[in-house]
């Protein structure tokens, strides 16, 4: 079961331009995104009201999005404002759309009842927003499996040591010791990792220029039903960024090491697969 009384990723900001439709699928439901005369964000059912033609083979005019079949103009709210030929408009002439929301350089879709679309609830990734401090990586990654497997892949590091050795891994056994602390959220759930007196692995080496073994730490959060958030840092081993997290009981990011991947993770949902819509910001990597 999907859950559709929620937020999706639906694009990234530049994937949509003012004059070339997108398709994406969300929830299993393909739905057209494009950008208004005004140049918000708007998102329909990709599905003409007059003969079923998909919309994003269509393009983008004045009033709306132009079906490619027999040229009907739909605006942003679903409702058909031109059909060529006639004047008489039924009043059904309509498409189903979606409440659409652009925050930090991502396109958000709700797909349930958009009487409960409250936009306070979508997940705060500010980086995206300062490219000088946080440089932008966006891409998409479609994948043939289900949603839920990338959500386990992305929760559980312990594969990093075997999957990702030469690079953001290292030891396996580091991952597999590495002391935890989970907690359940209001909307998910989110932990902490901490692998004492490691070796960094090479691309915390090529990133950071560590010299020695270091105190490494990974926070992951989980908010369903399809975004997970993640922090890694790492500090010089012994140098008090775990003491002052124990002391604290939250660990204050600015002492906790060099901050060298903030990321977010976006999952349009399908029955059998997933779309990942990957943005990673990264410090001198």
């Amino acid at each position: 079961m999907l859950l559709r009384n929620s937020w999706y990723i639906a694009a990234w900001a530049h994937e949509i331009g003012s004059e070339q439709p997108l398709m994406r699928r969300v929830c299993n439901e393909p739905i057209v995104v494009f950008r208004d005369s005004t140049g918000r964000a708007a998102a329909l059912a990709d599905r003409c009201c007059h003969r079923a033609a998909p919309l994003h083979m269509g393009m983008v005019v004045e009033e709306g999005i132009q079906c490619g079949y027999h040229g009907l103009i739909i605006d942003r709210s679903g409702r058909c404002v031109r059909i060529p030929g006639q004047q008489l408009i039924p009043q059904d002439a309509r498409v189903r759309s979606y409440p659409v929301v652009e925050k930090d350089q991502l396109v958000w879709v709700w797909m349930g009842d958009p009487a409960k679309a409250d936009a306070a609830t979508i997940v705060d990734f500010p980086y995206h927003n300062d490219p000088r401090k946080w440089p932008n990586k966006h891409d998409v990654y479609p994948i043939k499996a289900n949603y839920m497997l990338m959500i386990d892949n992305l929760m559980d590091l312990t594969h990093l040591g075997y999957l990702h050795a030469k690079t953001v891994g290292g030891n396996p056994a580091t991952h597999v010791e590495a002391e935890m602390k989970t907690t359940r959220t209001p909307s998910g759930v989110k932990f902490t990792r901490w692998m004492k007196n490691s070796l960094p692995p090479p691309t915390y080496v090529k990133a950071a220029g560590f010299t020695g073994r270091v105190d490494r730490r990974q926070e992951f959060e989980y908010v369903a039903p399809s975004s997970v958030l993640q922090w890694t840092g790492a500090a010089d081993a012994n140098t008090g960024a775990y003491a002052d997290a124990a002391d604290e009981g939250e660990v204050d990011r600015r002492r906790a090491g060099r901050p060298l991947c903030r990321r977010i993770d976006g999952l349009r949902t399908h029955a059998t697969s997933c779309a990942n819509v990957a943005g990673s910001n990264e410090d001198n990597l």
